[in-house]
């Protein structure tokens, strides 16, 4: 019987997908207190969008799902011929480009060719002090960024100013010590998913058997054993251990409801080194003994997965 919450669940995750499909990658569903196969699907959209969204989008990408970004006020100074000869600090972390790279060059090297021409003709034409015009920045290890600029002239002076309001790329707070510990943390929860994926596959495909020590895991997945156990609690809610162990009671149920396998066969294909733990376990996670569940007559042979 469908239980209300499920659906709920269900809807929510509907939701998500719909979302994902017009473009929007910044959703996330939040998890529940439940152990089961929705929750580990909840997990693995989110997942995906996270993925999408660092594949997608590229620095500068307008994300229309999302208006808070951090922005920073940047400035060129040019000589008259576009040779840069000065600007904010903020340049480097928008572009990439380091100072030496920058100071003496013109500023077509980092213009596309179509907005340099469209800078030349907006500065021939302009009868103003200053004037508003769209170019399109070609940052160092990055897609093109195309940026509202204000373009004008020093009065009495030769010099050519651009301002710009940019995106700032997110490396350029690791300075500040909370910043730089958020973003480690994200990292790292990236890092743990596709670790945590390897780990509940590794665990269902393994059920008949008995669950290696945290130190043998860690060992196995390349990964610290804190790492490991706190990374599995931050997306299933639960331990290494009590996940394997509803899992292979969640499977021994099925067993016995379905098959006319004997008990103490059921219990040693799930991982159990005798019956009474199994009767024991069973019984304290559904409220009643292997004995006392009903079986089909109908004799189904269970076919493990490999």
């Amino acid at each position: 019987m469908e239980r209300p919450h499920d659906q709920k669940r269900i809807v929510t995750m509907h939701q998500m997908l719909f979302e994902m499909a017009r473009g929007n990658f910044n959703s996330r569903i939040p998890l529940s207190t439940y152990d089961d196969e929705l929750e580990t699907l909840v997990v693995l959209i989110n997942m995906v969008a996270e993925e999408m969204k660092e594949s997608v989008f590229h620095v500068g990408y307008v994300n229309t799902h999302k208006t808070n970004q951090f922005v920073a006020q940047t400035t060129f100074v040019m000589d008259p011929s576009f040779v840069i000869q000065s600007f904010t600090s903020e340049v480097t972390s928008f572009l990439g480009y380091s100072e030496s790279e920058l100071l003496g060059q013109s500023i077509a090297g980092i213009l596309a060719s179509s907005a340099m021409g469209e800078l030349q003709k907006v500065l021939d034409e302009s009868n103003s002090i200053s004037a508003t015009i769209t170019l399109d920045f070609i940052p160092k290890e990055h897609l093109p960024v195309s940026v509202c600029c204000s373009i004008g002239k020093l009065i009495n002076r030769s010099e050519i100013i651009i301002n710009l309001v940019t995106p700032v790329r997110k490396d350029f707070y690791n300075s500040i010590g909370s910043q730089n510990d958020c973003d480690r943390q994200m990292k790292s929860r990236k890092v743990n998913a596709h670790l945590i994926q390897k780990l509940y596959d590794y665990i269902l495909a393994h059920l008949e058997e008995p669950l290696p020590s945290l130190k043998v895991l860690s060992s196995k997945f390349g990964t610290n054993e804190y790492m490991l156990k706190d990374g599995f609690r931050h997306f299933f809610k639960t331990s290494i251990y009590q996940f394997y162990n509803d899992e292979r009671l969640k499977r021994a149920y099925f067993m016995i409801e379905h098959t006319a396998i004997p008990l103490k066969n059921i219990s040693k294909m799930n991982g159990f080194n005798n019956y009474p733990n199994f009767s024991k376990s069973f019984k304290k996670q559904f409220g009643f003994s292997p004995y006392e569940l009903k079986r089909n007559k109908t004799d189904f042979t269970f076919q493990p997965e490999d």
